[in-house]
């Protein structure tokens, strides 16, 4: 071998072997520090891409997880709130049942039907929970599609409860408190927000509406053979002798008069989910809407309202919305309870299905981090053992380096 001083050969070598060791313990140090089997995209391009994937589905079904845990909250609080609507029904059929006992007065029925109006309003108001500002009942806004996986978007309905049936939208409801806006009023009054009809008492309103829609009011009677007749576009659609009422009955009915917005009717008395009086080729456009009393005793109408988007009522409105105890029938109680206790199965069958898709969840995602563990986790004993490995190519070309670059020394020695 020839004994030169421009190149050092060996020491070059020393050097880029040095280099690559440093290069590989530094690239070590990185993925033991980071707990990262990739440190940078050029480590594995192929299964960074994977990887991405991988942790977006990850954090995926972990926020599903969380959407389907909310709503077995809504469902929890929705079916609570039907066990106290059971135990409020429950309290209204004994109220009921001990209202019938033959040997109750006047005041003994009374204060059942004190109580009985209490637990009406309460019905009312539970029918109005809410969770999170969400409705727990009503017709629409509740058929919650949870989705109950990350990938296939397979939902779950859930929430579907109409405890108190499809009343539509109030469009007007004033309970004639304001005469002024009705067109026409004769031998009319108004006291109490009550109208009462004299003989031949009328009043009239322009109310133009579309489609389907319902006439809602209670009516009471002031003496015997007395008459309130509700009229639309001038056309007779309710009146106490067409409902089969004795005209002797002088308590509070509740009348509803259902339109289908086709030019057909039916009316409903009491809560009664069987229509009565149907009425057939009227016109679906209504301009004009009535009340007349034709008979010399007057007669008392309250609580009127228009609701659009006329829709069938469940038991437990019939219930809540009944004039009365006296009103209210204990098959109409026993049907609300099993309307409620049909609820109820069908929340806990909801509950039921997002356990299971929330436990299917926890699989997929235990698994799925574990595929995207083997491509970027760091195997720590593994990579140890190259630390070491590295270092001591490190050390070793560090060493060799110098005495490569000791060894041009001899052509001093030659020339001195």
């Amino acid at each position: 071998m020839s004994v030169v001083i421009n190149t050092n050969s060996a020491a070059t070598m020393a050097a880029n072997n040095l280099g690559n060791s440093s290069a590989l313990l530094q690239k070590s140090l990185n993925r033991l520090s980071s707990g990262s089997k990739i440190v940078s995209p050029e480590d594995d391009a192929g299964g960074l891409a994977v990887s991405m994937k991988l942790e977006s589905t990850a954090h995926r079904q972990e926020a599903v997880g969380n959407n389907i845990a909310n709503t077995t909250s809504f469902l929890q609080t929705q079916d609570g709130v039907l066990n106290v609507v059971g135990k409020v029904l429950t309290r209204i059929g004994e109220l009921k049942t001990m209202s019938l006992d033959p040997t109750k007065n006047t005041t003994d029925i009374a204060n059942y039907n004190a109580e009985f109006t209490q637990l009406q309003t309460q019905l009312t108001s539970l029918a109005a929970e809410k969770f999170n500002g969400i409705s727990l009942f009503g017709s629409s806004g509740l058929n919650l599609g949870v989705t109950a996986d990350s990938t296939s978007g397979t939902t779950v309905s859930a929430g579907a409860a109409d405890l108190l049936g499809g009343s539509g939208t109030t469009v007007f409801s004033d309970n004639f408190a304001n005469l002024g806006s009705w067109s026409t009023v004769q031998n009319a009054t108004v006291s109490g927000n009550q109208l009462t009809l004299a003989q031949n008492g009328l009043v009239s309103r322009n109310q133009s509406l579309t489609g389907a829609f319902d006439v809602n009011y209670d009516v009471k009677l002031g003496a015997t053979n007395s008459e309130a007749i509700l009229m639309v576009n001038g056309l007779t659609f309710a009146s106490w002798l067409s409902q089969g009422v004795d005209i002797n009955d002088t308590n509070t009915h509740h009348v509803k008069v259902s339109f289908d917005g086709a030019g057909h009717a039916n009316t409903y008395l009491d809560g009664s989910t069987t229509g009565t009086s149907p009425y057939s080729g009227r016109p679906p456009t209504i301009t004009d809407i009535s009340f007349e009393n034709t008979d010399a005793n007057a007669a008392v109408i309250s609580n009127l309202s228009i609701t659009t988007g006329s829709g069938t009522p469940t038991n437990v409105s019939n219930v809540s919305s009944a004039a009365s105890l006296s009103a209210t029938n204990l098959s109409t109680v026993t049907s609300a309870l099993q309307e409620v206790a049909t609820m109820r199965a069908n929340n806990g069958a909801s509950q039921s299905r997002l356990g299971f898709a929330a436990e299917v969840l926890t699989t997929n995602k235990a698994n799925i981090e574990a595929a995207n563990s083997r491509i970027t986790d760091v195997d720590v004993a593994a990579e140890s053992t190259q630390l070491a490995r590295y270092n001591v190519l490190t050390q070793a070309g560090t060493a060799m380096l110098s005495q490569a670059n000791q060894s041009s020394q001899v052509a001093l020695k030659l020339l001195g």
